[in-house]
């Protein structure tokens, strides 16, 4: 049996043998439910399938080993960026998320070495060579969304931490400013006020350094 052919009549199994490694092996997974987990490997393996059987040339299969092939959803958003999509607002972090695609891989390979054990099989290879590029393309596709979400998520924070913290920083250094400029401090309180002045200084300089970080 050709590797597409067994992966449509084995879908069922596949998905059920991924999202046991999901359930035990991805802590981010614990709070989702079945359909959560499921929801687009399914897509992603029937874009597999579709890929297998679909002819292609050297230079195309060069580009998908190193994860450039064509994207499946074209101009609209693939199966693999919607995954990606899921899984950042699951809470995945990257790791998790390569993790998941191997455990799809394998989980693929294991039943298809059943396959092979009880039937006639000629060349694999070639089979498992377009499976592999495959899986690289769509894990490169759900990667690059997934960590352009992590990377505007972090500016985003950054962004409004400092917005919401420049303001209050700025009140308290004035303020301090102000005290020194009315001249009717005792030593001790110059010395408390020059404390304030400092920490507020160099707390905008750290605010500074994250701006110039995003």
């Amino acid at each position: 049996m050709e590797l597409a052919t067994f992966i449509r009549s084995k879908e069922d199994a596949i998905v059920a043998e991924w999202e046991a490694f999901a359930q035990t092996y991805l802590p981010s997974a614990a709070h989702m439910d079945r359909s959560a987990l499921r929801d687009h490997i399914i897509g992603l393996l029937r874009f597999i399938a579709n890929d297998l059987e679909t002819s292609q040339t050297e230079r195309q299969r060069s580009e998908k080993a190193k994860g450039q092939g064509p994207k499946e959803g074209g101009s609209h958003d693939s199966a693999a960026e919607t995954h990606a999509d899921l899984r950042f607002t699951g809470g995945f972090d990257t790791v998790e998320m390569i993790s998941e695609f191997r455990a799809l891989r394998a989980s693929v390979i294991k039943l298809w070495r059943v396959e092979w054990a009880n039937t006639e099989t000629g060349d694999i290879l070639p089979d498992l060579l377009r499976f592999n590029e495959a899986i690289d393309q769509v894990m490169t596709e759900s990667l690059a969304r997934f960590t352009n979400k992590v990377n505007h998520s972090g500016s985003l924070f950054v962004g409004t931490l400092v917005h919401d913290f420049r303001g209050p920083l700025v009140a308290v250094h004035n303020s301090a400013q102000a005290l020194v400029m009315r001249g009717k401090l005792d030593d001790e309180q110059v010395k408390l006020v020059s404390q304030i002045e400092t920490g507020t200084s160099r707390i905008s300089r750290l605010v500074s350094n994250l701006i110039d970080a995003v």
